[in-house]
């Protein structure tokens, strides 16, 4: 450490600079140590080489401080102790006694706190350990598809912490420590997002959607479009609004459309799940593999060896092959040539068609009525719901004992824990399901309620042609056609499936133009 007499200061060029002030007698006996940032001021006072030399003085020290203008965060108690025992020295002539302490203390300025933001609609992002995500059987899922973040209109997106300024500083030399402004974060809001009345800081959704943010602006896209097919590169997708992909779906890849989907490809073998409204302009290839489900209405091309089943109107532009369809409302098979054949097809209200089955006597099914599986659906859903029912009851009587036993004894043995455990759980899960049955069975009622009331009447409609091998069941009514039936629909009269005049404007017709 340099030294200068007290009457001067030295600055050292290096980060670790201080300012020293001395007494000189027969030697440097007292020093005062300010360091460059000036947060503190600590005192080292010596003794003279000889008892004859002046011992350093309390005024000497005021002097010092004074000199180096200590004038902020002086510690009175230790700047107490420190002159009591210069006094004390001075008094003894001791010459071994040496006197360092801190003597001052700034400060330091708090710093400011930059805005924060946090993103409410994002889930956590799985560690990088990970890695690719894997399915159920353990494997990697190479089809899982990029995160989409979806949101329901009314989600809180985001909420933004404004910055805060800190609190300035002050060195033991008085001057004053700026804390540099926190750093704001500028949100701008774009379609589908709407501010918090009560709060300026949070977004909502005002649509479903995929949030985006870019440029600081966040908006909520109520459309996922795919340029191409929904392959390798795209992989599966989930997806609250609508969905629209130019190509083609291929085999194994899922979809899942809160809104509406619509594919201008083919669909292979592949899972659709719609909860509006279904178009597929270049038809379904399902290789028996394809599974959809829509909860609107649909427009297919064509329908070849898929599982369908649609809450809606079903209008097919081409043809039905050897597929299993089921439709809440209506199925039209449009065009001269639109045909059925193979598989199973039922609709509860109407199914229209050219032609039914082929001249290869291909097995055909085709069914139309209220009753077909709504009631037995409502029948399944009462009988699970005893069993979940008297499973429950069964279960919170046997937490009531456990809660018993553990009141009585103030705990329970090991395996009765582990009992316990099992028992939460299994309550958990029995009480979800009994809520989702309930559900179920009262949609269920719902849809029957309104057939009802409406009373329509059950009608196949054949616009050219049915071939013999053909079933058709309207309500409990069912026959196996034998001979060619042409130009005309078919309806059930007293328990039997009679021949009727063809109806050239059905319902069918009608709601398709709504």
């Amino acid at each position: 450490m340099s030294k200068t007499p007290a009457h001067k200061t030295t600055h050292h060029s290096s980060k670790k600079k201080c300012s020293t002030a001395e007494i000189v007698g027969q030697g440097q006996l007292l020093f005062i140590e300010i360091p460059y940032d000036e947060m503190s001021a600590r005192v080292t006072v010596l003794p003279p080489d000889s008892v004859n030399d002046p011992f350093v003085t309390v005024d000497d020290l005021l002097i010092a401080m004074a000199s180096h203008n200590v004038v902020f965060g002086v510690d009175n108690r230790a700047l107490a102790e420190i002159s009591a025992k210069i006094a004390q020295n001075a008094a003894s002539k001791s010459l071994t006694e040496m006197v360092e302490a801190d003597l001052a203390f700034g400060i330091p300025a708090v710093k400011s706190r930059d805005a924060q933001v946090e993103y409410f609609y994002k889930d956590e992002e799985p560690a990088e350990s990970e890695g690719l995500p894997m399915d159920e059987e353990g494997q990697i899922n190479y089809r899982a598809g990029r995160k989409i973040d979806n949101v329901k209109k009314g989600d809180l997106l985001i909420r933004k912490t404004p910055a805060v300024n800190g609190t300035p500083g002050k060195t033991v030399t008085g001057k004053i420590v700026p804390a540099p402004p926190g750093k704001d974060i500028v949100l701008g809001i774009g379609k589908g997002v709407v501010i918090y009345p009560e709060n300026p800081d949070e977004y909502y959704a005002d649509t479903d959607g995929q949030v985006v943010i870019k440029g600081g602006l966040i908006t909520v896209q109520p459309i996922f479009e795919v340029r191409g097919d929904v392959d390798l590169k795209i992989g599966n997708i989930n997806f609250f609004g609508t969905v629209i992909v130019h190509g083609d779906v291929k085999d194994n890849f899922k979809i899942y459309a809160g809104q509406d989907l619509i594919v201008r490809g083919v669909v292979e073998g592949a899972e659709l799940k719609v909860d509006g409204n279904l178009t597929i302009s270049g038809g379904v290839a399902g290789n028996d593999k394809a599974h959809i489900t829509c909860k609107g209405n649909a427009l297919i091309k064509y329908i070849r060896n898929t599982r369908i089943e649609v809450d809606g109107n079903l209008n097919v532009k081409q043809s039905i092959l050897h597929s299993t369809v089921n439709c809440d409302h209506t199925i039209t098979v449009g065009g001269a040539k639109g045909m059925i054949v193979g598989g199973q097809v039922i609709a509860r209200r109407e199914i229209t068609a050219a032609t039914f089955g082929s001249s290869f006597g291909t097995a055909t099914e085709i069914i139309v009525g209220h009753q077909i599986d709504l009631r037995e659906q409502i029948l399944t859903a009462e009988i699970k719901l005893k069993e979940v029912a008297k499973n429950l009851d069964k279960t919170r009587k046997a937490l009531i004992h456990l809660n018993s036993l553990h009141a009585r004894n103030g705990a329970l043995p090991a395996d009765k824990q582990e009992l316990y455990k099992w028992l939460s759980r299994a309550l958990v899960k029995l009480t979800a399901d009994s809520k989702l049955l309930t559900v179920k069975k009262t949609e269920l009622e719902v849809k029957q309620r309104v057939f009802l009331e409406e009373k329509p009447v059950p009608r196949v409609n054949c616009l050219h042609k049915i071939y013999p091998g053909v079933k058709v069941t309207i309500n409990r009514a069912y026959t196996v056609y034998s001979d060619e039936q042409k130009y005309c629909s078919l309806i059930d009269y007293e328990g039997e499936v009679r021949v009727s005049t063809l109806k050239t404007r059905t319902k069918a017709d009608e709601s398709l133009k709504k």
